[in-house]
């Protein structure tokens, strides 16, 4: 019995660190692609950020909350992509201007690697991400 005790113990514990061990992407940026002629993005090329999968935010390189929190539109499974989308409009910031910040990760995707994109105003990020 005692055997049996321990055995479920040691399931529910790994189990628990594969779950905890997915609340976070690892992200890595591949490209870039922006409507304006002159941008800097380029040198985003190679860099990460991670995302927090519960709230959306992301840390690192690339920033999704500045003024506003994400919104997480949706988690991702197998069938659906993990998407989050942040907005800030001009009275929100400090009267710069208005901003739009959308994720999308192919959680569906086979494999460890998952594509993203990322649009922020007027520029596209895209890579992959992996669980960590």
């Amino acid at each position: 019995m005692k055997t049996w005790i321990v055995l479920i113990g040691l399931v529910a514990a790994l189990g628990c660190g594969q779950a905890m061990a997915a609340t976070y992407y690892r992200c890595t940026i591949e490209r870039t692609v922006v409507a304006s002629k002159s941008s800097l993005s380029h040198i985003f090329i190679g860099k990460q950020f991670t995302v927090e999968r519960q709230t959306g935010v992301m840390a690192g390189t690339l920033k999704n909350t500045y003024v506003t929190a994400p919104q997480v539109i949706d988690y991702g499974s197998t069938e659906n992509s993990f998407k989050a989308v942040t907005i800030m409009r001009k009275e929100q910031g400090a009267g710069a201007g208005s901003a739009i910040y959308a994720l999308t990760i192919n959680e569906y995707q086979d494999g460890t690697r998952k594509n993203f994109i990322f649009l922020q105003n007027d520029e596209v990020f895209l890579g992959w991400c992996e669980h960590f």
